[in-house]
């Protein structure tokens, strides 16, 4: 388990690099994004709506972002949420489709000064220097 969290992980901040940038991620990643996104619909609707809850607070663990900086990240995605709803709508949640949907919280993520320092430190510490 905690080798597929770590994956989510990098998959929540890199997948938006070059495809040279190394190999995608592995099925099981997509496969646990898409079960995570599956149990989880009712919680992150509501946890959207606020801006803050447990569906935000697996999403920051997962990415390593510094509990100082939780409502930083709930705001970004409060700010986007019917976008990121719509993109985890259940009827086309393909395991590819839950890779895009962390990918585009990580890219949300990144618009934030502080997010992108813990971004860049989680990066440093699974040894990914840009």
């Amino acid at each position: 388990m905690g080798a597929t969290l770590g994956g989510l992980g990098l998959a929540f901040w890199m997948i938006l690099k070059a495809p040279s940038a190394g190999p995608p991620p592995p099925a099981n990643v997509g496969e646990a994004a898409q079960a995570y996104l599956r149990a989880r619909t009712h919680q992150l609707r509501e946890d959207l709506a606020l801006g803050a809850g447990p569906s935000i607070e697996d999403l920051a663990a997962m990415a390593r972002i510094r509990r100082e900086n939780l409502r930083i990240f709930g705001r970004v995605l409060h700010e986007h949420r019917r976008e990121l709803l719509a993109l985890a709508e259940s009827s086309s949640l393909t395991p590819e489709h839950a890779l895009g949907w962390l990918a585009r919280v990580g890219q949300l993520a990144r618009t934030e000064q502080r997010l992108e320092e813990d971004r860049l430190a989680f990066l440093a510490a699974h040894g990914v220097v840009e």
